[in-house]
């Protein structure tokens, strides 16, 4: 992305900032949209099929944030969201592997790590069936997605940034888990500013 281009990310970070500040899920949608209308603008000329698999994946994002924004007491809401997020992670998942492939050593590692923190700290808390299957696809996929991230072949600062962003989203889950699950609140501060650090990055 070129100095030019690279103006346009004040525009998420905007409203990255409005939104931690409590200004409304306009701005939190904000975020993502701005990243797409970002990519539009910065690839108008390519029309790069992967692309727009990532656009895909930002809008399942938003729809997913929504879901959980507006669980209003019904728990299907909550389950909606989870399949949003991991459809998103999907399209993460085929953008990585068209530009590289996935770090084997990474995943295993960090595949043990979530499932044994599954185990321990989540599944002992969930009764309904439907949600175990949800939350644990979503877990896998994204460990897949994270290792398909670190093993992306991009220039050592595109990389860099596309990784934390991934990594990001695996921490800003974590805490959700810690909230929904284990009724741990400690950190809830941090779920917003790195979910949206993610879409920034």
């Amino acid at each position: 992305m070129g100095k030019y281009n690279s103006i346009w990310i004040i525009i998420p970070i905007i409203c990255a900032l409005l939104a931690v500040d409590g200004f409304g899920l306009f701005f939190s949608f904000g975020v993502a949209l701005s990243c797409i209308v970002i990519l539009c603008i910065v690839y108008n000329m390519k029309r790069r099929k992967e692309i727009w698999i990532f656009i895909a994946a930002l809008l399942f994002s938003i729809i997913g944030d929504w879901f959980l924004s507006h669980r209003k007491g019904i728990p299907i809401r909550f389950i909606y969201g989870i399949i949003c997020f991991f459809v998103a992670h999907l399209g993460y998942l085929w953008f990585s592997l068209k530009n590289g492939k996935i770090n084997k050593k990474v995943l295993y590692v960090i595949l043990v790590a979530y499932l044994v923190f599954f185990f321990l700290l989540i599944y002992p808390y969930i009764d309904d069936k439907i949600l175990i299957a949800a939350v644990l696809s979503y877990l896998l996929i994204s460990c897949v997605s994270f290792a398909a991230a670190v093993g992306i072949r991009f220039p050592i600062l595109s990389k860099c940034l596309f990784v934390s962003g991934l990594a990001s989203i695996l921490f800003s889950d974590t805490i959700i888990a810690f909230r929904e699950f284990a009724g741990i609140n400690e950190s809830n501060f941090l779920i917003m500013p790195t979910y949206y650090l993610s879409h920034i990055l």
